[in-house]
């Protein structure tokens, strides 16, 4: 294993200069890619607000399943018609449930594409203004 008393002036400094481009600092993180770690976040806190509805509506549906069984065992062991009614509106209140999950889904891919595309205009505008700035000529008096 080398050690770094071996390595030589100019070494050190390549090395510390690259090291400047794998940071995270956002200070030396180009536009594009803090605008993606910003987009990232965002989708991120989507993801979670969809999936925390997702696991509530499916816990709602093993209580309704559970509670449309007992039903069923207490009151409706000689009924047919009370049965078919506890699987009526258990049927319901899951179709309602898929309706909730479908449109929650297509809310969540337009908030994480609106969150990428938003991002992206922002990293482009951003690069612009970056450019324009450095490419800027100063004023200075011909030679």
């Amino acid at each position: 294993m080398a050690s770094h008393e071996n390595t030589t002036s100019a070494i050190d400094n390549a090395l510390n200069a690259s090291q400047v481009l794998f940071s995270a600092n956002p200070l030396f993180m180009n536009p594009q890619n803090k605008h993606m770690f910003q987009a990232q976040e965002r989708i991120w806190d989507q993801i979670e607000t969809f999936s925390t509805a997702w696991f509530r509506r499916r816990q709602d549906a093993t209580q309704a399943l559970i509670d449309a069984g007992r039903r069923i065992a207490s009151e409706g062991g000689n009924d047919p018609a009370a049965m078919i009614k506890e699987v009526t509106e258990f049927q319901a209140g899951a179709m309602e449930r898929l309706k909730v999950d479908a449109k929650e889904c297509t809310d969540l891919l337009t908030q994480c594409a609106g969150s990428l595309a938003r991002n992206e205009m922002e990293a482009l505008q951003e690069t612009a203004a970056n450019t324009q700035r450095a490419t800027k000529t100063a004023k200075s008096d011909p030679v």
